[in-house]
């Protein structure tokens, strides 16, 4: 029982986690694995900095000065890449305060993100005929991949394509 709206797994990495934090890197992977990501030169007024989120994702405001895209270009690209899509993330609540402040910069409006487990839980009702056992394994395995990758360095295109991996193995198509 597959949705016909394909599901978008989203993450962005940010300056901080501060109500004036604003997104750094986006990426995005689609259904059949292909995916986008962009790292994005923050605007003038955008200027919270930690220090403590420059070490979990390792990217400097220097580098995003030098090698980011224009915000505006970056939110053009994503809002027509994911039109008719559910975009799901593993943090709704950062992402779409993060997707506000890039959308509002090309003066578009956010679309809605869902919670990854909406298409984790779709992608286990694939298994139908499968045992309480065999879908208990795999919502064990799906725990354990997810505190993995937790411990690692975040960086937006790893962290979607992780999300995106899930769903295949549990049975996305």
């Amino acid at each position: 029982m597959s949705s016909a709206i394909p599901f978008i797994f989203l993450d962005n990495e940010a300056s901080s986690l501060t109500t004036d934090s604003y997104p750094i890197e986006i990426a995005w992977v689609r259904q059949d694995g292909s995916n986008e990501c962009f790292l994005i030169r923050p605007e003038p007024e955008w200027t919270d900095w930690s220090e403590q989120a420059e070490a979990l994702h390792g990217l400097s405001r220097e580098q995003l000065m030098k090698e980011g895209h224009p915000a505006s270009e970056v939110a053009a690209r994503f809002l027509c890449d994911v039109k008719g899509a559910r975009l799901v993330s593993d943090a709704p609540p950062f992402d779409r305060a993060w997707l506000e402040t890039l959308c509002g910069v090309a003066g578009k409006t956010t679309p809605v993100i869902h919670p990854v487990l909406e298409a984790w839980v779709e992608a286990l009702r694939t298994h139908e005929g499968s045992s309480a056992q065999e879908e208990a394994a795999l919502l064990t395995r799906v725990r354990r991949m997810e505190e993995s990758r937790r411990k690692r360095r975040h960086r937006a295109l790893p962290d979607a394509q992780e999300l995106w991996r899930i769903w295949k193995d549990l049975g996305g198509r």
